[in-house]
């Protein structure tokens, strides 16, 4: 039998590029978002499953490579599949095809359950109707590396401070993940970004955050790229 794929098209608008004509992180992570829910959904354990039960599936790390930049209007496919889970750890690769059949972008992604009453982390056997043996195996993103580097708020620079407010949010009430990409590349000036091409980028997303925060960025350079950290008010970290 084939391996499990789910195939989500879309073309890049002009609200999805940036001031290069070139896809957004932003709108990446939302065209993996939009892919990875209608791919749960065909397999039985989306929206339509978790909501009734008190459940939501947040992602807890995402790490995307370019292979080459993905241009406005350009028509491109997004292939995903859940990975068999850990006793928590949800696993999910993808990787987005261009209308030439080139591979543009790989993306690996884990996602852990929430019981939204209590907060807690749900184990994997809560969703009840999979037969996790048959899941694909395959990995899209072989080299992914899950832990950021944390750093003191003296090591880095202050970039800028934002406040969480209604547009960021969700249905689970909480700053949506594609908006942390915008958090973190907007510690950069235009003309930083556009004397360089964005290879690859990871995100680790710490703590949920909420209405009214006040959330402030920090850049550290290092060797072999940059490093961003977003704190809030209590100087807890909330995102690397």
């Amino acid at each position: 039998m084939k391996a499990y794929v789910h195939k989500s098209q879309f073309q890049v608008k002009y609200c999805e590029a940036d001031f290069k004509d070139e896809l957004k992180p932003s709108a990446l992570l939302a065209y993996l978002e939009e892919a990875a829910c209608a791919s749960a959904d065909e397999l039985g354990f989306g929206y339509a499953y978790v909501k009734p039960r008190g459940y939501a599936f947040m992602v807890s790390n995402l790490c995307c490579e370019f292979e080459k930049p993905v241009s406005l209007g350009e028509m491109v496919t997004v292939n995903t599949w859940p990975l068999p889970p850990s006793r928590v750890v949800f696993g999910r690769e993808y990787f987005i095809e261009n209308s030439a059949g080139e591979r543009v972008v790989n993306a690996s992604s884990r996602w852990c359950l929430i019981d939204m009453a209590t907060g807690k982390v749900l184990q994997s056997s809560a969703i009840d109707n999979q037969d996790y043996s048959s899941y694909n195996t395959e990995k899209a993103l072989r080299d992914e590396n899950w832990r950021i580097p944390p750093f003191s708020v003296a090591e880095g620079e202050l970039k800028y401070t934002l406040r969480i407010a209604n547009s960021d949010y969700d249905h689970n009430l909480h700053a949506n993940n594609a908006k942390y990409a915008d958090y973190c590349f907007n510690c950069f000036s235009v003309k930083e970004l556009s004397e360089r091409r964005l290879r690859r980028f990871s995100i680790s997303y710490v703590k949920q955050c909420k209405e009214n925060e006040v959330l402030r960025f920090y850049l550290k350079k290092a060797e072999t790229g940059y490093y961003v950290q977003g704190v809030n008010e209590k100087d807890e970290t909330v995102t690397r």
